[in-house]
């Protein structure tokens, strides 16, 4: 492995899963719970090349998000070049298998003619090949247990000597803790717990009266006292590695909002959306919003300037916003920029409105191939030049650098915690050498304004790298 310049936090954090790994008590599993942008994937790759050091044949099994597949393989050629990979099936002469967690869904599930039409069952087959270490890369996405991915990893990681979970934002809610910790601490009272007991446990932690303790009676007879968050951040402590962005030693990120006054049009719009939950635009076609999650994405569309008729056509009713983003990176003509975008027609705007201008750009959405995804993030960090990475959410919130930029503009905000977070840290991670600055041009009096105030408040709320260094020295055994 070439030589690198491991942060104190990483050596600290590989060197805990290590020995968690080789514990016969800690059932071989342990969790890097690092923010985006921290190395999680270097501290895998590492922790690969060491274990396989002490068998006569290593076989690692990555699993992780669709657009993350490619970057591990990049990783492992740069730091373990001759390193036998191939993608979704194992072969007999491959050290590692990268593949997705849609790809290793449990087959009852499965619908039976594509079944018998891609032949083997995959997640048999990787069961058979019998992994020394599986890495569930984003382990968030192990969330309900009654999906059909939870139970395909829950098999996996049955058949694996050693699991190792990675992820920057691991729950929404302590709920999603029970899936992912029944690999990592199966042994604990907490995590013995029937998933219906421990959302009653939940429930109680979150919202009994007074904080006072609760005696709850596990499947096994043991009682449990519920004590605030206290009692699961505990149970999970010994087996977790968490770690701040202040370790980093970066600067916070600068944060300003920018306020937008709409356009008449839009603002019409958006009147008629937030009080009678239609709009009509005027040639026989009408936006209409039956429940509140739907009015919530439309007033979202219109305060970006457009909307999606009942046909499920894009009308754009405006251009303040995407005006006022220009004008953002105009102001910054010698810079290189990332803008995140929800919505498509966010990007095509901006699309549009960057070749007008003649500034280079490139975009990654959900219908960039990995190869064209390589190649983009490859032009941004590595080239001379202005230009502004257009991303999508889902597709460019995970798994990709960009730390050359300087400023990341939230042109239009999503509803999850987790993406938002991730969206910043694509800039805000190692190898960040100036003050990055977050923009929110945001539309004044409308739905934006909320929702960046709800992402704030629920961040704060669910962080649980916070959570597990507040109780971290009074569990026994964190030391590394």
């Amino acid at each position: 492995m070439p030589n690198v310049a491991f942060h104190p936090y990483q050596v600290e954090g590989i060197v805990r899963a290590y020995h968690a790994l080789k514990n016969p008590s800690a059932r071989g599993a342990f969790y890097l719970e690092w923010k985006p942008g921290m190395g999680k994937t270097l501290g895998a790759i590492a922790l690969h090349r060491k274990l396989g050091t002490e068998v006569p044949r290593m076989r690692t099994l990555v699993v992780c998000p669709v657009v993350a597949q490619g970057v591990w393989q990049r990783e492992f050629d740069k730091w373990l070049p001759g390193t036998r990979i191939v993608r979704d099936t194992p072969t007999p002469d491959c050290d590692v298998v990268i593949t997705t967690y849609d790809k290793i869904k449990d087959p009852r599930s499965d619908n039976p003619l594509h079944q018998r039409r891609t032949g083997a069952n995959r997640l048999h087959q990787l069961q058979t090949w019998s992994p020394y270490l599986l890495v569930l890369d984003e382990a968030q996405y192990v969330k309900s247990p009654s999906t059909s991915r939870t139970r395909a990893v829950w098999k996996l990681a049955a058949a694996a000597n050693y699991k190792l979970l990675l992820s920057g934002t691991p729950a929404h809610s302590p709920l999603d803790w029970w899936s992912q910790f029944r690999i990592v601490a199966p042994h604990e009272p907490i995590f013995r717990m029937t998933y219906q007991e421990y959302k009653a446990f939940s429930v109680e932690m979150q919202s009994g009266p007074g904080g006072a303790s609760y005696p709850l009676r596990g499947r096994n007879g043991a009682i449990v006292t519920k004590a605030g968050f206290k009692d699961v951040i505990n149970a999970m402590a010994p087996y977790v590695h968490a770690v701040s962005k202040a370790a980093l030693g970066l600067p916070e990120p600068i944060t300003t909002e920018v306020p937008i006054d709409l356009s008449p049009r839009e603002r019409k719009a958006y009147s008629d959306m937030e009080q009678y939950l239609r709009h009509e635009l005027g040639d026989q076609t009408e936006v209409n919003a039956t429940i509140v999650l739907t009015q919530m994405l439309r007033l979202s569309q219109i305060a970006a300037g457009h909307a999606t008729t009942d046909q499920g056509d894009t009308v754009v009713i405006g251009d303040s916003k995407v005006r006022a983003t220009m004008e953002l990176i105009e102001e910054r003509d010698e810079e290189k920029i990332v803008v995140a975008c929800r919505f498509r027609q966010d990007v095509k705007s901006l699309a549009e409105a960057l070749e007008k201008q003649g500034r280079p750009f490139a975009v990654i959405d959900g219908s960039t191939s990995a190869g064209a995804r390589t190649r983009a993030e490859d032009w941004f960090q590595k080239e001379e030049h202005n230009g502004v990475m257009l991303l999508n959410y889902r597709a460019g919130g995970v798994a990709i650098t960009l730390s050359e930029a300087s400023t990341i503009i939230m042109h239009t905000l999503c509803l999850s915690v987790i993406e938002w977070e991730q969206m910043i840290s694509r800039v805000h991670r190692i190898g960040t050498t100036t003050n990055v600055q977050v923009l929110y041009p945001l539309a004044n009096n409308t739905h934006d304004e909320v929702m960046l105030s709800a992402l704030r408040r629920g961040a704060s709320q669910v962080d649980m790298a916070k959570l597990l260094l507040r109780f971290l020295n009074r569990v026994d055994g964190g030391a590394s």
